[in-house]
């Protein structure tokens, strides 16, 4: 980084070294519990689809929100739930508010297999962060969930953390 700050003295070296860290963390979060899924046949994606249901008040979702929501194709969406319905663990059942559309909703294996993953996803999930006392994760928390509201502010603009005085 210091030969590129020697090179162009006007980088943003904060924004870039901030957004590259991000980069780097997200590919080695989803390598470990890529691992850990992969053990058990499952990808990333259908275990968060089944996580979205699972979490999901009606228990149901439809393919395009899905798709939406886990930044997927809706071409690999379907191919996510077309696995997931093979191996009997969701189902394609008529919307009960709109018949004309279909939802995806978990079925009592896909249930059964979610709830025997979760102790084991809590746990990866746990030694992902081991190294972080409470109030460190506490504060670490909180400044990416400030990241993230001020990425997704709908005039597409967002006040760098640290440039705003308000925020501690």
């Amino acid at each position: 980084m210091a030969g590129m700050q020697g090179r162009y003295p006007e980088m943003p070296a904060r924004a870039v070294t901030m957004v590259r860290f991000v980069f780097f963390l997200q590919r080695r979060l989803e390598e470990r519990l890529a691992s850990v899924l992969e053990a058990r046949g499952l990808s990333h994606s259908a275990w968060s689809l089944m996580i979205m249901i699972h979490s999901d008040p009606a228990q149901s979702i439809s393919p395009s929100a899905a798709s939406d929501a886990l930044r997927q194709s809706r071409p690999h969406m379907t191919r996510i739930a077309d696995d997931l319905v093979a191996r009997g663990w969701i189902e394609r059942v008529q919307d009960p508010i709109d018949r004309r559309a279909v939802v995806l909703r978990l079925t009592a294996a896909g249930s059964a297999a979610l709830k025997d993953m979760l102790p084991i996803m809590w746990a990866e999930y746990e030694s992902l962060v081991s190294g972080f006392p409470d109030e460190d994760a506490q504060h670490l928390c909180g400044l990416l969930r400030d990241w993230l509201a001020d990425l997704e502010r709908p005039d597409g603009t967002a006040d760098l953390i640290g440039e705003d005085p308000g925020r501690g």
